[in-house]
């Protein structure tokens, strides 16, 4: 063959796919490997895994190559990473570009980054034999979490400007996803580049591990059974169920930065009912008569203000709280919605009517008194809707505490106020109790 190919490989720390992306070019006529190693970035085995497979940094065996004396088939060449620089990416393929430019200016380059390998090297180099010297995007699959499911957000993927005669290639734009520039002439393909990315690495080699120690130390399972087992989670088949991420402990959630209140309240959003309920609030309790000093409703723990800004827009004069930061921020009316934690309250309002709307379970049992006692000073009738058991919705929320009989509830609520039962008429009326001051 003609026309050489130069495969150039960018990453950093890197030891995870580095040998896989290594095996799959082995058959190009020059592997570099351009190392993004910083001094703030601590090293894994990426460099000493180059050096066994006979790869050498650039200044220490220059002679030769700039006058074609040799060709040498791998070389690093270093340029370090600043992880701060939104334009590195796009600097480091200049820099590899330029390198290419200098010393292999007639040959063609595929570039790679390290978690990539190519399913057919040899197909590639057979495609630039007879290829129009300019630009090509390439076929790539990517597995996403397992080796048995890939994306599928479009038929067929390709890469742009990955391969590419390099006399042709003019610049990397300055930023993180840069596209090479220059003239696209096509597409190669013949073969694929698979990324690995996505993939959990680290687990799937420690299932290989379980598997194989279990293969020859278990007498509790067959190996028949041990290969199923086996399969099934590298391929992503091992049976499973979702996880409500609410459910996650805190630790998890801490360290994949989730809010857990942003899955809570994506289910919980206005609905026609709560309309109806504050309209029967206003029509029962005589609201909207404007006293000085005093509002209409308060209504404690409304999450995103679903019966707040129903509230509103009957033009009573109301206040909504939620413990939820999340829930405050992303309110339907925030103008009329504080953070507030009815537990350790800063409220100092008072009102006509308070409701407490699938809020008291919520509460752990040395809070409930203390809860109830904030509650009983801010208004004169109160309206709690509660899941009492032998409710379905009681056990449907694993972020109910508090599972108690409607008697426990009545005795309970009656230590603060004089409660009696809702109107028939009104929604979900069997959950809900209705309150005076004592």
């Amino acid at each position: 063959m003609d026309n050489k190919l130069v495969v150039v490989i960018m990453g950093q720390n890197c030891e995870k796919f580095i040998e896989m992306c290594l095996d799959s070019v082995k058959n190009a006529d020059v592997i570099i490997f351009c190392e993004g190693w910083s001094k703030n970035i601590k090293k894994d085995n990426t460099i000493n895994i180059l050096h066994s497979r006979g790869f050498h940094y650039v200044n220490t065996r220059m002679n030769g190559i700039k006058n074609n004396e040799i060709w040498e088939p791998k070389w690093i060449i270093k340029n370090e990473w600043n992880p701060e620089d939104k334009a590195m990416n796009g600097k480091q393929r200049n820099f590899y570009l330029q390198y290419l430019k200098e010393h292999y200016s007639d040959d063609w380059c595929l570039a790679l980054d390290a978690d990539e390998l190519v399913e057919d090297l040899l197909k590639i180099k057979k495609f630039i034999q007879t290829a129009e010297p300019g630009l090509y995007n390439v076929k790539m699959r990517h597995f996403i979490g397992d080796l048995g499911h890939e994306d599928a957000t479009r038929p067929v993927h390709v890469v742009p400007c990955r391969l590419f005669k390099i006399s042709e290639a003019k610049r990397y734009p300055l930023h993180s996803h840069p596209i090479l520039e220059g003239e696209l002439k096509g597409a190669c393909l013949d073969t694929t580049i698979w990324h690995l990315g996505h993939l959990p690495i680290t687990y799937l080699d420690y299932i290989l591990q379980r598997y194989k120690q279990h293969v020859n130390d278990s007498i509790i399972h067959t190996p028949e059974f041990l290969k199923a087992w086996y399969y099934a989670h590298i391929f992503g088949e091992y049976p499973t169920r979702k996880i409500n991420p609410v459910e996650l402990p805190k630790q998890l959630l801490e360290r994949y930065a989730l809010d857990k209140d942003e899955f809570y309240f994506q289910v919980r959003g206005l609905e026609v009912k709560h309309f109806i309920d504050v309209y029967n609030y206003k029509q029962y309790f005589n609201l909207g008569k404007n006293i000085h000093g005093i509002k209409d409703i308060i209504f404690i723990g409304d999450g995103l203000g679903v019966r707040t800004l129903p509230a509103k827009m009957m033009e009573l004069d109301v206040l909504g709280t939620d413990i939820s930061k999340y829930a405050i921020e992303h309110s339907f009316c925030r103008d009329c919605m504080i953070q507030d934690d009815i537990v350790n309250t800063k409220l100092n309002e008072q009102a006509k009517l308070v409701v407490c709307y699938d809020i008291l379970e919520h509460l752990n049992y040395e809070d409930l008194d203390k809860a109830l006692s904030n509650i009983s000073k801010l208004g004169f009738n109160f309206v709690f809707s509660i899941p009492f058991e032998g409710d379905p919705n009681l056990e449907a929320d694993n972020t109910h505490i508090i599972k108690e009989s409607k008697e426990w509830w009545v005795e309970k609520l009656s230590q603060y106020f004089k409660i009696k039962d809702a109107p028939n008429n009104w929604l979900f009326h069997e959950q809900l109790l209705i309150g005076e001051k004592k």
